[in-house]
């Protein structure tokens, strides 16, 4: 008889992505997931599937938890343009603080240009935080706090992509105070 398989699928998915966070996916054996997620190699086949369905679950897991705390977090503020000062200074600190990076642009930069799977999930949480974004930026432009001459997808891809460029810088040079230094610049420029 088959022993009923009996566990917790969110924690091990949080598991499993930390392993690849911090390994990579080319680098993650399944060995490694089974022992970090603490389940037998036929309970993660026979319930979640295999390594590269497994990564498809964290990658949305992931995008999902950070989509969700950014919109806790625009809900608190009273206008659009605290909401855009908010996100644009909580990245800029986030990407100082955290050691492993965005497990996002790891995995464009490493597995999104061969496998269309990857790259179509990327290209839907992106287009996702986009469009929520230039919801955000339409808003300011609507309250007269941004120039409302400007495409307001543009200037949510404009800002998305500034949060690339600092973790480059930030990985390269260490600097701190750059990237403040910068998340200023942007805040300064885009609003009026």
């Amino acid at each position: 008889m088959a022993r009923c398989v009996e566990f917790n699928e969110v924690e091990k998915i949080e598991k499993a992505m930390n392993v690849f966070w911090e390994k990579g996916y080319n680098a993650t054996s399944m060995q490694d997931l089974v022992d970090a997620m603490q389940i037998n190699r036929s309970s993660l086949y026979n319930t979640i599937g295999d390594k590269h369905q497994l990564f498809m679950k964290c990658i949305c897991n992931y995008f999902d938890n950070a989509m969700q705390e950014v919109k806790d977090k625009v809900a608190n503020e009273k206008s659009a343009k605290a909401a855009l000062i908010k996100i644009i200074t909580d990245k800029a600190d986030w990407i100082v603080d955290c050691d492993k990076g965005c497990l996002g642009m790891k995995t464009i930069f490493e597995i999104a240009p061969d496998d269309c799977t990857v790259r179509n999930q990327m290209s839907k949480n992106n287009d996702l935080f986009i469009e929520f974004m230039a919801t955000i930026v339409q808003k300011a432009m609507d309250d007269g706090d941004m120039d409302n001459t400007e495409d307001a997808s543009l200037m949510a891809e404009y800002i998305a992509t500034s949060f690339t460029g600092w973790k480059q810088s930030y990985i390269l040079n260490g600097n701190p105070i750059k990237i403040k230094k910068m998340s200023e610049f942007l805040i300064k420029n885009i609003f009026k």
